[in-house]
Parts: C-alpha cells; sequence; structure tokens
C-alpha cells in the first residue's frame, strides 16, 4: 500500500491524499465502506456494554480529527504494536 499526499486545489493548505491499493486510488465510498465494515467487526468482537468494541475505533478516529497526533492516539489504544511499514509520499508544489 502506499499513501500519496499532494497540494489541493480548495485552498493553499488544502492537502488530498490518494492511497494506492493494487494501482487504483481509493475513494470516499471505499473508504467509507471499509470503516463500516471495521465498526460491524468490532461490535461482534467486543459488543456493548461489556466492552467499547466500535466506540473506541470511532473515539480514535475523532481524536485524530482533534488535532491529536497519530502516534498517540496509537499508543493509547495499544495499536503501534498492530502497524506494517507503509509508504509514504509528500509531493509539493
Amino acid at each position: 500500500m502506499k499513501f500519496e499526499i499532494v497540494p489541493g486545489r480548495k485552498s493553499e493548505k488544502d492537502k488530498l491524499v490518494k492511497i494506492w491499493a493494487y494501482g487504483e486510488v481509493l475513494s470516499f465510498s471505499d473508504l467509507l465502506f471499509i470503516l463500516g465494515h471495521y465498526f460491524r467487526s468490532e461490535e461482534d468482537y467486543y459488543p456493548k456494554p461489556k466492552y467499547e468494541g466500535s466506540t473506541m475505533l470511532l473515539k480514535a478516529i475523532l481524536e485524530i480529527y482533534s488535532g491529536i497526533p497519530l502516534e498517540t492516539v496509537l499508543r493509547k489504544y495499544k495499536l503501534h504494536r498492530k502497524t506494517t511499514r507503509t509508504v509514504i509520499v509528500e509531493v509539493s508544489k
């Protein structure tokens, strides 16, 4: 998998993240499809009310959105040990 970050067209700071899989860029629809399956899987494996299940996933997403650094969120939810090496390419204007 490869992440490519390229300048967007909406504003000076706009960036577009292209997630490449099998030579194709994933769309928002693809991303939402994947997230939907993650949420359902978490609920099946860690059902409420005994476990937080998908609530932890949603919290992690909101923390990233709120500006908390990725590494901090990964450590907090014990996900840092589950990451693999991903290629991130940042292309500037």
